[in-house]
């Protein structure tokens, strides 16, 4: 009886250990940072067919076709860039009144900005909703301005808009970081 139980333990062992799943090497791959300036999308990043391809079960709370939140993102910071506060508002569900009181104020009161470029990670679900409808993007920003070069790291929480057609920033937090 006990040689049964001594031959049983391993493949109960094995039974319960299963490999990752496809899906995994989908996200892996998504995974590879998206860099852009904000000036203008050079299209260095990875193959944007297989990008959307892994990113459609987290982007699915919004309709077919619409940008990543990455995109909008960089959409976003070349807004602030060139100071069109009609088009970095728009991509927030309620802008901020105030640039001063924004989630972003430290990118919004930089002076004499030269470039701001963004470095974005693969999204997070930050409800129990499937599909999500609130995601963090983690982000890495870097502005050079004519006082110098700051460096910033947190996330954007981003939302479906209200129609579904595209994301839109709920919230942000934003730390200055050291080299």
């Amino acid at each position: 009886m006990r040689r049964i139980l001594f031959l049983i333990a391993p493949l109960v062992l094995l039974g319960c250990s299963r490999p990752a799943a496809q899906a995994t090497d989908d996200i892996a791959a998504a995974s590879a940072p998206v860099a852009a300036t904000a000036a203008a999308d050079t299209g260095t990043g990875p193959d944007s067919a297989a990008l959307q391809a892994s990113d459609v079960p987290l982007l699915s709370a919004v309709v077919d076709g619409a940008e990543p939140p990455s995109t909008m993102l960089n959409r976003y910071v070349a807004a602030l860039l060139n100071r069109d506060r009609a088009a970095s508002d728009a991509a927030w569900t309620i802008p901020p009144g105030d640039p001063r009181h924004a989630d972003d104020a430290a990118l919004r009161q930089l002076q004499d900005l030269r470039t701001l470029r963004l470095h974005s990670d693969t999204p997070i679900a930050r409800d129990e909703r499937q599909p999500p409808q609130l995601l963090e993007v983690p982000v890495q920003i870097r502005a050079v301005t004519t006082n110098g070069t700051f460096r910033f790291g947190g996330w954007y929480r981003v939302q479906p808009s209200s129609d579904g057609s595209a994301w839109q920033i709920q919230s942000a937090q934003l730390r200055p970081t050291l080299d």
